[in-house]
């Protein structure tokens, strides 16, 4: 079977703290995957590794059929050519229209007549139910507006893939069920695979086909999101549940510093 991510016994440490250990998942064409977990469990610092950001001391990494770490920085960027990012704020450019910065990536990396960026463009835009909204700045929208925006340019370049940073943060329940919507139509429709970053439990029952649940740089348990709801792990089920008692410690102060390196 062909996966288009494959991640094998992958281990990080800062210093003397190993963030992630032997970690290891498989995501199929077309499935959402869904990476949840308390902040500072690893699970960023994981992303970051998946898009070739951060190297790994140990393990492997195979995305689109290629072991990234093996690959020369012109082949890198090539790959990343296939790949879309969301990212947590969004990550506009201010001085952007919010055609301006879907284009960009089209300007940036394909060889198109300005005519064909302008079409692509409007078509990403009406993909994320932002069509008319090109000549307005992102100071001009909402949270979650920017945030559909910010995808629409991660489909700038017809990817592959799709990997989203924390895709609920700062957003109400509403638009957070609509852009969990978004994400399951890109899978149904257009068969984009997603890899989802989130601590948000009802997000990630909402569009998961598949979980890794972190706690500590390491995996707890893996599997569909009914094998996951029915784990017997006391961590998993206390996440689950949002319960302030049970095996999760209360975090202290000085774990901030090891909460800024883990993401």
């Amino acid at each position: 079977m062909f996966y288009i991510l494959e991640v094998k016994k992958l281990e990080k440490s800062f210093g003397s703290h190993k963030v992630l250990d032997e970690i290891s998942f498989s995501v199929e064409k077309g499935k959402i995957l869904v990476i949840l977990g308390m902040s500072g469990c690893g699970k960023s610092t994981l992303l970051k590794h998946l898009i070739g950001v951060l190297k790994p001391d140990r393990g492997e990494i195979r995305l689109l059929g290629q072991e990234i770490m093996r690959l020369k920085p012109e082949e890198l960027d090539q790959l990343r050519r296939k790949v879309g990012i969301l990212y947590q704020s969004a990550a506009l450019f201010n001085s952007m229209t919010v055609g301006e910065n879907v284009a960009f990536p089209l300007r940036e990396h394909a060889k198109l007549d300005e005519k064909i960026i302008q079409i692509v463009m409007r078509i990403k835009l009406e993909l994320v139910g932002l069509s008319g909204f090109e000549n307005l700045m992102p100071s001009q929208i909402s949270g979650g507006m920017k945030k559909r925006v910010g995808l629409a340019r991660a489909l700038a370049l017809d990817p592959e893939i799709v990997f989203y940073d924390e895709p609920g943060a700062g957003l109400d329940p509403v638009t957070l069920a609509m852009i969990d919507q978004l994400i399951l139509d890109l899978s149904r429709k257009l068969g984009i695979t997603s890899v989802v970053v989130t601590h948000e439990i009802q997000s990630a029952f909402r569009i998961a086909d598949q979980m890794v649940m972190m706690h500590g740089g390491k995996i707890l348990a893996q599997g569909s999101p009914s094998e996951i709801r029915s784990s017997d792990n006391p961590i998993v089920r206390q996440f689950m549940t949002g319960s302030a008692e049970g095996p999760i410690p209360m975090k202290r102060e000085s774990d901030e510093y090891l909460k800024s390196l883990m993401g």
